[in-house]
């Protein structure tokens, strides 16, 4: 807020005004009680004032931002609170479910050590029955030359070895050596059918191992793609956590920021506020001063003003109860001669406030002239068959304003003369001679 002030200076003028109009036996024809001075204070005390109201709207509006900005904060706390008592919850969680995966993993590890294992036990049995078929061939091969052999002996008869055998004993000793192969390729074939049983055992065997080892692999894969997936999912709620985490305290910094600096901003409107209260306390003391010296000018123009007509004329009605008129706001006058038509004069130094028809919006057409004396003292001129002022003009005591006349709301050719203090209309006979 930019304020402009200028005390001394003014109050300086006002003083030395003052003096001109007090002194002592002298009553120059310039003495006037500079509407301006006082004027222009009072606006720029106006000024102030609004600047004031606006700066402390704006405090009143970062106040409100800055306790939203409060509990967005404590809203935020209470987020990071139950974040952070969530994170650690799931962080928990996560470590568990790593665990429980390195666990998982551990055994699935070990499962295809199982597998392994089982495929080296398989490949040992498709050696070992490699290995027993030949052997069993090789059995079968002999067990084939001996009942080969058999065969063929025995076509010749018992009864023939009985008959051919020259000796008991020798007979019995052949048929004895025939019987005793018959024992060894019954063993012989009895190997050989233990054998092929064994065969067949290790290739179900094998069969179904080839089986459960092809079952194994699938499952061991499919446990390796659901660990997979877990461990990824674990690695996404980890980052996933961790980024909600960064969020939550990036925003609680910015909200920091924009706090401290809503505080900031708080205490520079304040000091402003300070400062401009200080400037209106003094601009009103200075306003106090000077409308104190109009009062004073007010009090000088006692018994100064000069009659509104010169020569030759009489008061035709007095200010306030008359017979004609039970509130007369002043005095009315009129020339004993010609009476339209002849001039009206300025009864003190002054500025003129209004001409022309000033109360025609109010329905009286009448021709007026109202002169400023000073901020407080106004004289007015009405019923004028003419004005030849304009408004801002400077008016001089003695200056020709206008001429006499019947205009608007008068029964005769006349002037009404009035004066107003603060706005509120006084007996002339106080201000005049």
């Amino acid at each position: 807020m930019s304020i402009v002030r200028r005390p001394t200076a003014r109050l300086l003028s006002a003083l030395l005004l003052l003096t001109v109009v007090v002194a002592p036996g002298q009553w120059p024809a310039a003495v006037r009680a500079t509407d301006p001075i006082v004027n222009e204070a009072i606006a720029e005390q106006q000024r102030m004032e609004q600047e004031l109201a606006r700066q402390r709207a704006q405090l009143a509006d970062l106040q409100r931002d800055q306790a939203e900005l409060a509990a967005s904060l404590l809203g935020i706390e209470d987020q990071l609170s139950a974040v952070g008592l969530e994170i650690e919850a799931a962080v928990h969680e996560l470590e568990l479910a790593s665990r429980r995966l390195q666990q998982a993993q551990g055994e699935l590890r070990a499962y295809q050590m199982d597998i392994t294992d089982l495929e080296a036990t398989l490949a040992r049995l498709a050696s070992e029955l490699a290995t027993s078929r030949v052997e069993l061939a090789a059995r079968e091969d002999l067990l084939q030359d001996h009942l080969r052999l058999a065969y063929e002996q025995s076509q010749t008869s018992i009864l023939e070895i009985l008959i051919s055998t020259d000796s008991f004993a020798r007979a019995t000793s052949e048929l004895s050596y025939m019987l005793t192969l018959s024992d060894e390729d019954r063993l012989l074939a009895t190997e050989v059918r233990d054998r092929r049983d064994r065969i067949r055992v290790r290739r179900e065997t094998l069969s179904v191992g080839h089986e459960t080892l092809s079952a194994l692999r699938d499952a061991a894969a499919e446990r390796a793609a659901a660990l997979a997936d877990q461990q990824a999912q674990v690695d996404a709620a980890r980052v996933a956590l961790e980024e909600k985490k960064a969020q939550l305290e990036e925003l609680r910094d910015a909200k920091d920021a924009e706090f401290q600096a809503t505080g900031q901003a708080i205490g520079e409107r304040r000091m402003a506020i300070t400062d401009g209260e200080v400037a209106l306390s003094e601009q009103a003391a200075l306003v106090d001063q000077l409308k104190e010296l109009a009062k004073s000018l007010d009090i000088a123009y006692r018994g100064r003003f000069e009659w509104p007509e010169h020569g030759s004329f009489v008061v035709t009605q007095e200010y306030g109860w008359t017979n004609y008129n039970p509130n007369h706001t002043g005095i009315d006058m009129a020339y004993t001669a010609q009476r339209c038509g002849l001039p009206i004069y300025a009864a003190g130094d002054g500025v003129v406030l209004a001409d022309g028809q000033p109360n025609l919006d109010w329905g009286d057409p009448a021709i007026g002239v109202v002169i400023g004396h000073s901020q407080r003292l106004l004289t007015w001129y009405w019923h004028l068959s003419g004005e030849i002022v304009s408004v801002g003009q400077q008016i001089h005591t003695g200056d020709v304003i206008g001429y006499e006349g019947a205009t608007g709301w008068a029964t005769g050719c006349h002037l009404h003369f009035g004066v107003t203090f603060d706005g509120a209309t006084v007996n002339p006979r106080a201000y005049l001679p």
